[in-house]
């Protein structure tokens, strides 16, 4: 049901307080919520609720919501990252109501008397029209994975250094009960589910597929985080993000490695081998190439470190597809470029397909320097390596805030319209939003 002009107005004149004692409302939200769903610890990384970016996330994401609910088309995209990454979670209507029930009261205690009975109807129409939304369109999604509902078995197929350190792996991963693998949008993610010594609840990451479709297996690629500070190889993790409301870091409060904080990533690395069994869900997320347009416009992939795996996933299918489309390639990285073998060896194959590798060493003629700010790295690409003069050129970019940031800003300025522009941040971060 849509609210009214009086009932609108209700809400959004309580938004600045609410934005005022947004850090209390998320803790105290997510905490009490918890304390009587334990169970819903296995639909959250525990690592966001310790470290307070998942609360965060989700109450800006409503307030946001309630700040636009007379202009929603607005919130369309945002909405939809948020729903593709409940779906690849396996959320429950059921769950929405758990949520609005303990974020309702959340509100409640910190407007005090100002939450009359009018406002906090007023809210609990406005929460239930962004329920009724999501969950409308996460049916709609539950449907078109047909007969994959929840959790699927794969095994291990084979593991591989991505990188001579070591710190990046790709797994290769075939389902065990031998059934054709759906299909995906390159660009989209699964969500791994690991039962880790040690740890009360199961361990879910998302990690975006690095190759073309397949119907006997997908790749993960996987970076080892070490629990430091981020750095221009991208992410100290690395699990793809989507929406406002998600997983956003490997890093753990209380790891059972020390001085290795990623649990799920360190895990992976070292105590997962070939043969080994994970879990995944059904292939989600909004950051897609449509490869069934058949059009010859230029396509840009610009990426960071691990992040560049939904670019690599985008690439090959490109390539296998035979789609005739002129590509250019750039990648950051601190050290080894994760796939650049690979992607060299696709560009002496393609004559319409370039390169640029950014780095913090020299190596050869298509290495970049490296600055400890990406702008003279964007500023030394030519017209021509980002196909400024082709009004239709597609840019996918995919890394970490302050690298989108810096890359977007640059392609602004050079003239580039935002909607030509599809970026995955891999974070819970307020640029996504």
């Amino acid at each position: 049901m849509a609210l009214n002009y009086k009932e609108s107005k209700l809400v959004k004149d309580t938004i600045p307080a609410l934005k005022d004692h947004g850090e209390h409302i998320a803790t105290v939200f997510y905490k009490t919520m918890l304390r009587d769903h334990p169970e819903l610890h296995n639909y959250f990384n525990d690592v966001n609720l310790q470290t307070g970016s998942q609360p965060r996330a989700l109450t800006k994401l409503i307030l946001a919501f309630a700040s636009n609910i007379s202009n929603i088309s607005e919130l369309v995209p945002k909405l939809e990252r948020v729903a593709q990454k409940h779906s690849s979670l396996n959320i429950q209507p059921e769950h929405y109501d758990i949520v609005g029930k303990y974020l309702l009261r959340a509100f409640s205690a910190v407007l005090g008397p100002a939450m009359t009975p009018d406002t906090k109807l007023a809210w609990s129409k406005a929460y239930g029209v962004m329920a009724r939304m999501l969950t409308g369109r996460e049916a709609h999604l539950y449907r078109e994975f047909e007969e994959w509902k929840g959790w699927r078995k794969f095994m291990i197929y084979n593991k591989k250094n991505e990188t001579l350190e070591g710190n990046i792996v790709s797994f290769t991963l075939k389902p065990t009960d031998g059934k054709p693998l759906p299909s995906f949008m390159p660009g989209q993610y699964i969500t791994l589910r690991l039962t880790v010594p040690g740890m009360k609840y199961a361990q879910l990451r998302q990690y975006s597929l690095s190759d073309a479709p397949s119907y006997d297996h997908y790749r993960i690629t996987v970076k080892r985080d070490q629990g430091s500070n981020w750095d221009y190889a991208g992410q100290d993790d690395n699990m793809t993000v989507s929406s406002a409301a998600t997983s956003a870091s490997d890093s753990s409060l209380g790891s059972r490695h020390p001085g290795r904080p990623g649990i799920v990533s360190n895990s992976l690395i070292d105590e997962f081998h070939e043969g080994d069994t994970i879990e995944l869900t059904h292939p989600a997320g909004a950051f897609q190439l449509n490869t069934n347009m058949d059009n010859s416009m230029p396509l840009v992939l610009i990426s960071a470190g691990v992040c560049v795996a939904p670019l690599m996933a985008m690439l090959n299918t490109v390539v296998e597809k035979r789609i005739n489309r002129p590509v250019s390639w750039i990648q950051a990285s601190r050290h080894d470029a994760p796939f650049q073998a690979e992607v060299e060896k696709i560009a002496k194959r393609h004559p319409n397909m370039r390169t640029k590798f950014f780095k913090s060493r020299l190596s050869d003629s298509d290495v970049l320097s490296y600055t400890s700010s990406f702008d003279d790295d964007f500023l030394s690409l030519t017209p021509e390596d980002l196909y400024l003069n082709n009004g239709s050129t597609e840019y996918y970019l995919a890394g970490p805030e302050s690298f989108l940031m810096q890359a977007s800003s640059h392609l602004a300025k050079q003239g580039v319209k935002k909607e030509r522009i599809q970026f995955e941040i891999f974070s819970v971060g307020s640029f996504a939003e």
